[in-house]
């Protein structure tokens, strides 16, 4: 499958998208995964699950283990990455005088959910950085009172690749967890959370994953977190009796899933990595040469690029006036990519082609000359 991969994306058939780091197509095995769920409900039904049956979605948290090297009672379903933040935010027995490093590169869902922590005492630090140091500057960063590290795997407005295992090596000198968030590398870049060191990581499935806004996974780390921080009726061991003065807590991953999933989202999630899984290497390979390929290019051409060459992931992001309109010239040509921070944000997938990047970087190189001679 994953060689005539392309011709199951029909976007490719009008559009260059460069797009995936924002909101990927939905390939059509997974769309057909979802669609066939939707259609059987709506011909039949629905039905509750024997009670005897311990997890209706075991084999979904399967897949996406298998994708991460996780057991899957180490994934939890949620709705999206803020979510799952803020599960760990809020589930961690935090003290005043504790400390919570993460850094200004990241996208607000990673920082903005421990900002309220502020009012218990907590010491959020954000570190002050830039795509060539951020490693570095957080493990300047790393005390005694440091207790958890959340950062992204992969920068969304750089492209920068962290070295992980250095901030988990510093981070257990001191007892203290790492949370990752790993929605612009899971799909992309082979992401190992054993062979990592994590404790926790989360993601949104609609990006490198290709799969239906509202399915995401959060993984916790086995013997962490027995208490979560929300309950609801899918919170009780026995959810199916639907008592609601008998309460005992499920022990399993369902206790993060506090009520009704996007069940064909999360389908279709599954199909996902179940595509990508065993070829994840092979995809890492490609993205990373479609990275370096736009790279050499816009050097080529002599344009500046935010993203670091030695820390390459599926983003590349090129430094231009008026990014927003640059967009807004290639999405008129067919070629969609984001505008982000300074630059033109570049995120192929393995699917994408050398040509492809070759006519991106061209059209954008003579949108720049427009610019500089209007």
């Amino acid at each position: 499958m994953i060689d005539n991969f392309r011709d199951l994306v029909p976007i490719t058939k009008n559009y260059i998208y460069l797009n995936h780091a924002a909101i990927s197509p939905t390939p059509l095995p997974v769309l057909f995964e979802t669609f066939n769920y939707l259609y059987n409900v709506s011909q039949n039904g629905t039905y509750t699950v024997n009670e005897e049956e311990k997890d209706e979605f075991l084999h979904i948290r399967e897949k996406i283990a298998n994708l991460i090297n996780s057991s899957p009672n180490e994934i939890s379903f949620i709705p999206n990455t803020s979510y799952g933040v803020n599960i760990i935010a809020n589930a961690l027995d935090l003290k005043p005088g504790d400390k919570v490093i993460t850094d200004s590169l990241e996208f607000p869902a990673t920082v903005y959910p421990f900002l309220k922590l502020r009012k218990k005492g907590i010491n959020v630090d954000i570190v002050k950085t830039n795509p060539e140091n951020i490693e570095q500057d957080i493990l300047t960063k790393i005390d005694n009172n440091t207790k958890l590290i959340s950062v992204s795997h992969v920068s969304f407005n750089t492209g920068t690749k962290l070295d992980i295992k250095k901030i988990v090596s510093k981070a257990k000198s001191v007892s203290a967890y790492v949370l990752l968030d790993i929605i612009q590398s899971a799909g992309a870049i082979n992401v190992d959370v054993k062979d990592l060191g994590i404790d926790f990581a989360v993601a949104g499935g609609y990006k490198w994953l290709m799969a239906p806004q509202g399915s995401g996974f959060i993984y916790v780390k086995n013997g962490l977190i027995d208490d979560p921080p929300f309950y609801g009726w899918k919170s009780s061991k026995n959810y199916l009796d639907f008592n609601a003065t008998e309460f005992e807590l499920e022990k399993g991953p369902r206790r993060f899933e506090i009520g009704t999933i996007d069940v064909a989202a999360n389908i279709g999630l599954g199909k996902s990595a179940e595509i990508i899984s065993p070829y994840k290497k092979d995809i890492e390979k490609k993205v990373l040469e479609l990275s370096k390929l736009a790279i050499d290019l816009a050097e080529d051409k002599d344009l500046e690029i935010i993203t670091p060459k030695e820390k390459i992931s599926g983003i590349v992001v090129i430094k231009l006036h008026n990014p927003k309109k640059i967009a807004e010239e290639l999405a008129q040509k067919k070629i969609i990519v984001s505008p982000r921070g300074e630059g033109i944000r570049i995120s192929s997938h393995f699917y994408n082609t050398d040509d492809e990047i070759r006519t991106t970087i061209n059209e954008i190189a003579t949108s720049l000359y427009s610019q500089k001679h209007v």
